[in-house]
């Protein structure tokens, strides 16, 4: 059995399941967080969380940024492009 790791930071501990879109905007589909970046994201959406990492937590981001840095996923690129920015 597959070891489950945070879509977003790449940590095996405390996985959650986090809703892409937040469950109170009527998000449905979900993937599995660490709990650390479940609860950043909140109610955020995906893009509005990234730049708030960017500008707020550049511990978590730098995390995010490494583990997403050469992958062709959606999350991956959405996070390349705030890199950019």
């Amino acid at each position: 059995m597959a070891t489950e790791v945070c879509i977003y930071c790449g940590s095996s501990r405390n996985i959650q399941q986090d809703h892409l879109r937040a469950k109170s905007k009527n998000g449905v589909t979900t993937v599995p967080a660490c709990a650390k970046c479940n609860q950043s994201k909140g109610a955020k959406g995906l893009m509005e969380w990234f730049r708030w990492l960017k500008d707020n937590n550049s511990y978590r981001w730098n995390k995010i940024y490494l583990h997403n840095a050469f992958k062709r996923n959606l999350i991956a690129i959405k996070v390349r492009k705030i890199y950019n920015e």
